[in-house]
């Protein structure tokens, strides 16, 4: 009997139970899917780690010696340790591509992970295994002859191997904005490779510790007296770059199904509140037949129980099917592991089951106090609500105020709880769209500022790591460029070490450093900036004094920061040769930028040539994860604000039939109760939309924070994006409320004017 009668509750009020439905099927879908691509990817990532059994601490000099590298292994904190010399080669192609080779002591950290051909056979002085995605990019293939040219020294060797690098998921661009396979790659060789390997000097040395990787530093500068460069994993930029993209779709799915959630339970509320008012008689019929309060009472909790369990039940099919495969293509270009699946995260089951808990919690709100009536009592028709007079009702004020919004203020007072959930709806609508068009927006302006606010230039030469002063000078002269050094340094500072870029460029309308607002800054000779990013990940201001080295070389020093510049895609410091040269370091030009577009790429000292279209096509490339965001959030918004509009105007509707039969009656038009209808929703989707503004731009701003100390998202409160945001919230709300307006004209007035109030 209940069974049935269940059914038939189901089916008369399918719309609100469907949102519901709908609701709880999103959040649960969304949450799982962006969330099991997150947890996926690091799943993977530290799977692929423990394979190839990655190292978290690396060392940098000109030579580990057997005195050297025996210290090391000596000390208690030092698990395991392997030597490797790693140089820059140029391969025999058109492009000149720049390859680091690997030659390996005995590959056992940080190993090379085959995917094609044999594994890397350190007795093997002839073969070379090299990065699969530079060889697809280049057509090579396991068998082809490969030549490398190193400070006039040609190695060839044929490929006997195709696969990845653990230190090589993110492979750091040096040419481009990118990585791109076609400028640049990697290859490991056994050490008995190298040309002279009797005389092999190991510039690196891969170590693996149990200890903190801070304390293994302070305890390493107690052994070791000399050495460059000392980096940990969470400095690695291919770690730190794909950990905070991990991070930030982690995040993303675990804020926006929040508004689902909230918005699906206060709908189930105010469902479940009106079908056991209507019903007050049918359960009083219950109670006189022997029905227990216990058994009504779960008799309504089983409402809830079907809807969530089956919404989140195919939320989570869905959403590990559909989701993930969204967001790989875009992830596989810009990072390099074996295996792309879905993970699993015990949040999965504990948010389903505590939106489960939650609903069941907030029917039992709305049948609780029904089932303590007795029976005589619940088969009474509920008293009708009665409106107390207000001092308003009172006032001038509310007697100069029309028919209409009379009418809307008394009806908006009666069902406050329906009200609010349209609000908070229209809210969490309008966050979403003003969070993803404000990311359009944004993605948008950073390119332009990068390539049009500080970049000026339209060819940026890359040159060679040998090339010559002369060769140099004679570049800058033909083509009237700028020379630009970029290299990394570790810094120092209140405690916390970072790796950023140094860039040192003398001033020059073909590059104009701009501060967070995107106008020029003061650019002098005396000056050492810090960008934006940086400044907030080492808490530097103004007038600090910051400790800093190069890469592979052992000096430090100590430089007062005199100004703060802001660049979307190159952090760290930013100075003049002059400067630079004060403080005691060369000036090493690694790229000269001009505005020539005719750039002779075959020129002496010339490495390769980037115009600068190539480089706007690196970053539109870059910022199209973000897009697929932007494309997901505005679907969610949208099917949110029609979920939320159709489901509760429709109760409203229903709910104020007898009030619209009434009007009719006494001689209003159906026009003008339409008028009442559309004004009164209209507005609350209007209040909801300025709630949600605010509330948009703060998650926009935390998508933004989110992502990577490589990068500076300053948010843009463009009013384009409210403006769009508005536009979309207010035709959904004037369509879904015409389509139920039109029902007025069609209300059967004796019917309506039967049924008994709430």
């Amino acid at each position: 009997m209940l069974y049935k009668k269940m059914i038939r509750d189901l089916s008369d009020h399918k719309l609100q139970f469907i949102a519901i439905f709908l609701m709880i099927f999103l959040a649960v879908g969304t949450f799982v899917g962006i969330g099991s691509e997150g947890y996926g990817v690091e799943e993977q990532l530290n799977k692929y780690y423990d394979q190839t059994n990655m190292a978290n601490v690396w060392l940098y000099n000109d030579n580990f010696d057997n005195i050297a590298t025996e210290k090391i292994q000596n000390m208690s904190a030092t698990k395991q340790l392997e030597r490797q010399l790693v140089i820059s080669t140029i391969e025999n192609q058109t492009n000149n591509p720049e390859v680091d080779l690997h030659f390996v002591e005995n590959n056992t950290l940080s190993k090379y992970y085959p995917v094609t051909g044999s594994d890397l056979n350190i007795d093997d002085t002839d073969g070379v295994w090299l990065d699969k995605k530079y060889a697809d990019a280049h057509q090579l293939s396991v068998g082809d002859k490969i030549s490398f040219d190193f400070n006039g020294t040609t190695i060839n060797k044929t490929v006997k191997g195709l696969g990845y690098s653990p230190e090589y998921v993110y492979e750091t661009p040096k040419k481009s904005i990118i990585p791109d396979p076609k400028l640049q790659g990697f290859a490991y060789l056994s050490y008995k490779a190298f040309p002279s390997a009797d005389n092999i000097s190991y510039n690196t040395l891969l170590i693996k510790t149990d200890s903190n990787t801070t304390e293994y530093h302070q305890q390493l500068d107690n052994v070791m007296d000399k050495y460059t460069t000392y980096l940990s994993l969470e400095n690695h930029n291919s770690h730190k770059v794909i950990e905070s993209e991990i991070q930030q779709h982690i995040m993303m799915g675990a804020m926006f199904p929040i508004v689902f959630v909230v918005v699906a339970l206060l709908t189930l509320l105010t469902t479940m509140t009106r079908i056991v008012s209507n019903q007050r008689t049918i359960i009083g019929v219950l109670k006189s037949l022997g029905f227990s309060n216990k058994t009504i009472i779960l008799h309504y909790l089983t409402y809830p129980v079907v809807l969530t369990i089956t919404g989140s039940i195919a939320g989570y099919i869905i959403g590990i099917i559909c989701v993930p495969p969204l967001f790989y293509p875009t992830m596989s270009e810009f990072y390099t592991i074996p295996v792309w699946t879905p993970g699993f995260n015990i949040s999965f089951i504990l948010v389903p089951a505590i939106i489960v808990i939650l609903s069941i919690l907030f029917t039992y709100l709305a049948v609780r106090n029904i089932s303590k009536e007795s029976p005589a009592d619940t088969l009474e028709p509920k008293s009708p609500k009665i409106s107390k007079a207000r001092f308003i009702d009172k006032t001038k004020f509310w007697r100069n105020l029309s028919f209409n919004i009379k009418w809307n203020i008394r009806d908006m007072n009666r069902s406050k709880v329906r009200s609010f959930v349209t609000i908070l709806g229209m809210l969490g609508c309008t966050m979403l769209l003003v969070a993803s068009f404000g990311m359009n927006d944004a993605m948008y302006d950073l390119g332009e500022w990068q390539y049009g606010g500080i970049s000026h230039y339209n060819s940026q030469i890359v040159l060679e790591d040998n090339a010559t002063g002369e060769e140099i000078s004679n570049l800058v002269d033909k083509y009237k460029g700028l020379q630009v050094m970029t290299t990394n340094v570790e810094i120092k500072h209140n405690g916390i070490e970072k790796s950023a870029p140094l860039s040192v460029y003398n001033r020059s309308n073909l590059i104009t450093p701009t501060d967070k607002y995107k106008k020029n800054i003061s650019y002098d000779d005396n000056g050492i900036y810090v960008t934006e990013k940086t400044a907030q990940l080492l808490d530097i201001k103004v007038g600090d004094t910051i400790e800093w080295h190069i890469y592979g070389e052992d000096k430090w020093v100590n430089t007062t920061i005199t100004g703060i510049c802001a660049n979307p895609s190159t952090q760290g410091i930013v100075m003049t040769p002059a400067k630079l040269d004060s403080i005691g370091l060369n000036f090493t030009p690694t790229t000269i930028v001009t505005s020539r577009s005719d750039v002779d790429k075959n020129l002496d000292g010339i490495n390769s040539v980037n115009t600068i279209s190539e480089l706007k096509g690196s970053w539109d490339q870059m910022v199209e994860v973000f897009y697929s965001m932007i494309a997901l959030l505005l679907v969610l918004s949208v099917v949110l604000s029609v979920i939320i509009l159709y489901s509760l105007n429709v109760l409203s509707f229903t709910e104020s039939l007898r009030d619209f039969a009434t009007l009719k009656v006494i001689g209003f038009k159906s026009r003008a109760i339409q008028k009442l209808f559309i004004t009164k929703n209209l507005f609350l989707s209007i209040v909801g939309f300025i709630l949600g503004v605010p509330v948009g731009f703060y998650v926009l701003r935390l998508l933004m924070e989110s992502s990577g100390e490589n990068f500076y998202y300053p948010i843009n409160y463009s009013w384009t994006a409210v403006l769009y945001s508005f536009i979309l919230v207010i035709l959904v709300s004037l369509l879904v409320n015409y389509l139920l307006s039109r029902k007025i004209k069609k209300i059967n007035m004796v019917e309506s004017l039967k049924k008994g109030r709430e």
